[in-house]
């Protein structure tokens, strides 16, 4: 399997992941900002499809990052206190978002065409906001919420 397939499966796959975080999350801001990554997977799978069939795809970057920050800043001590998940299964989703960043990072560099340069390092880019959102989210749960202002 070649770059290109690898990211459009890894993109694909990331749409199902993060909706059954999300639904597991059982805290209505880790929920929101589960489908926004879910969303972003979403976006990056239909470009990545739009470039398989020829086109020239220009993918806007993603509000994920402002508005999952806006989350963190709201969320208490209270709702943190109440996910009886697992941490550590954040971790799983950081390794799939850095792959997925190495790989967009790699296809940016092997690039024909600037605008083509320019999809896959803001797929990779937006790889990389969802993993320090991810850790920081793994963080947040990890402490319990105390550092939640």
């Amino acid at each position: 399997m070649n770059s290109r397939e690898m990211v459009l499966r890894k993109e694909g796959d990331g749409k199902g992941y993060y909706e059954r975080y999300s639904a597991e999350a059982g805290i209505a801001g880790l929920c929101s900002i589960f489908k926004m990554f879910s969303e972003d997977e979403l976006r990056h799978a239909g470009a990545l499809r739009a470039l398989q069939d020829g086109g020239r795809v220009d993918l806007r970057q993603s509000a994920t990052l402002e508005g999952a920050r806006k989350i963190l800043r709201r969320l208490s001590v209270q709702e943190l206190s109440r996910y009886h998940g697992d941490p550590g299964l954040y971790l799983n989703a950081m390794q799939f978002e850095a792959v997925s960043a190495r790989a967009c990072s790699e296809l940016a560099r092997e690039a024909l065409h600037p605008w083509e340069r320019q999809l896959f390092q803001t797929m990779a880019e937006e790889d990389e906001i969802h993993f320090t959102l991810l850790e920081q989210m793994q963080e947040l749960l990890e402490d319990g919420g105390r550092d939640v202002q």
